[in-house]
């Protein structure tokens, strides 16, 4: 097997591939889904898009349509959705998307975070970038139909993605928990909550989240971080990403890099262990105040989260190039091969 010991510095990958083995957990979350009005709404969303970039000047075309990334991953989250309300989470995502990319490191963007968050809190974007403007306009259709304890739970997090953009690069990560808990508002999983409820038209105890279930979301909240992280690694290799958990587990370990891939997939099905058991817990617990049918469908709504995600990452365009990816219904893949080019995975 070709390997490498060297993090800083990034050597180049070897053109033969890097060989890793995977051990992804499988078979015990429901299987992913697909909402059936998939491409109705790409269709839609992506006229919205073209219509409103028009009037600033974007040069967005890959991120918002090619690789689509609001569209394919909130369906693949979201399958049970109502369609209306998904059109506006897949435009939240693909706008949030666009934002990570155009804010991260020192740009330009990110100097301008408190007129991001002034705009979240309903001030106009007159005046300012292109981006911002498409944001202002964004959060207009995103908002319809919104519940008033939901939309300040998305703004909210939205706010905290913007400020923790903003001040990442100052901030050192010192070990495997310092990163978790940057990545926490980094990744805007918080929102993902919010999507669920309001694409489900759920109502929860509004102390859930913040209480009883704040285990259960820990386990949900790895597990698709952890996901995104191992399947994203060859992209984040190449862009030299020091926010990754790889990354992070090898130079905070001494690792090796195969090392570091066993270490995070143990802490991958460690994380749905942790998911099935604080479920039950929670199911137990709200039996005993008969509130369990709500529940039911929002711990299901996870479920499918996890391995839509999972699902999603390993097919994903943005992470594995032309050529690479791989099909869930194919089975879970023991084997992922880095090229400079491209991420592919097989079967031994």
């Amino acid at each position: 097997m070709v390997s490498t010991t060297t993090v800083a510095g990034r050597p180049p990958l070897p053109q033969d591939g890097l060989v890793l083995r995977l051990a992804l957990p499988h078979g015990r979350l429901l299987p992913p889904g697909d909402h059936p009005c998939r491409e109705e709404l790409r269709q839609r969303h992506d006229a919205w898009f073209r219509e409103r970039m028009a009037g600033v000047g974007l040069d967005a075309e890959r991120r918002l349509f090619e690789e689509c990334e609001g569209v394919s991953l909130m369906c693949r989250v979201l399958p049970g959705a109502d369609g209306e309300r998904l059109l506006g989470i897949c435009l939240a995502a693909s706008v949030l998307f666009l934002l990570d990319d155009v804010t991260d490191g020192d740009s330009d963007e990110t100097s301008h975070a408190d007129r991001y968050l002034a705009v979240l809190g309903g001030a106009s974007a007159d005046g300012g970038s292109a981006h911002l403007r498409l944001l202002a306009e964004t959060l207009t259709r995103v908002r319809e139909g919104v519940s008033e304890p939901l939309w300040a739970r998305f703004t909210a997090g939205f706010s905290e993605v913007i400020a923790t953009a903003a001040g990442k690069s100052a901030t050192p990560v010192g070990d495997y928990p310092g990163y978790l808990a940057v990545r926490r508002a980094d990744a805007a999983f918080d929102l993902v909550g919010v999507a669920i409820e309001h694409g489900l038209g759920l109502e929860l105890d509004p102390d859930l989240e913040t209480g009883a279930a704040a285990g259960f979301l820990d386990a949900c909240f790895e597990h698709t971080i952890l996901v995104n992280d191992l399947l994203s690694y060859r992209k984040e290799y190449a862009l030299d990403e020091p926010m990754n958990a790889v990354t992070v587990l090898r130079r905070t370990g001494g690792l090796e890099l195969q090392q570091a891939v066993d270490l995070l997939c143990g802490r991958l099905a460690a994380a749905e262990d942790a998911f099935f058991a604080e479920g039950a817990r929670l199911l137990a617990r709200e039996g005993e105040q008969g509130r369990q049918a709500a529940l039911r469908s929002y711990l299901d709504a996870w479920a499918l989260m996890l391995s839509g995600n999972l699902a999603w990452s390993l097919a994903c365009p943005r992470y594995h190039g032309t050529g690479g990816g791989w099909d869930w219904e194919r089975g879970a893949p023991d084997r992922m091969v880095l090229y400079p080019d491209r991420t592919e995975f097989g079967r031994t």
